[in-house]
């Protein structure tokens, strides 16, 4: 009798030492997952300058190649559904007209991070559009929008 009571005793325990270290491993990967996007998501819904753009874009550009991302045929970064980050700047090129063009941050870092900054760090941004992989929740896509036009 004693020797049935100890083997569900021990049986027990045993179940509730894997619940236990199921829990915190899926506490762990949704404490990773807030971490990972509170770094972009610092960012939304707030005016920032063309400075702290660049910030968000060097963080996506060194994740994807962390990530090893696949590029196209054009070198844009390909989403992979999973955790690849997108980021896109509209920007006007006539205030007059209301005309402006998207570019893609990989074509800001083909023209120069450097350049870039020179000519936008103190201009004003807002993200317009976030979206998120459906299967891992990370952020998959930003978009920026200048709100002002520079003038020299």
């Amino acid at each position: 009798m004693k020797k049935h009571l100890l083997i569900i005793i021990t049986i027990i325990l045993i179940a509730i030492i894997i619940v236990c270290y199921n829990i915190i491993q899926i506490q762990g990967k949704q404490n990773e997952l807030k971490n990972y996007n509170l770094a972009y998501e610092n960012y939304l819904n707030k005016e920032i300058y063309g400075s702290d753009v660049a910030t968000v874009m060097n963080k996506a550009l060194d994740s994807n190649k962390k990530n090893n991302i696949q590029k196209d045929e054009k070198g844009y970064f390909i989403d992979n559904g999973q955790d690849s980050v997108q980021i896109e700047l509209i920007m006007i090129t006539d205030e007059e007209k209301q005309e402006t063009t998207t570019y893609k941050m990989e074509t800001i870092e083909q023209v120069g991070m450097t350049s870039f900054l020179s000519n936008f760090s103190l201009t004003t941004f807002k993200s317009s559009n976030v979206k998120y992989h459906k299967d891992t929740g990370k952020i998959a896509k930003i978009t920026f929008e200048q709100l002002e036009s520079i003038s020299y």
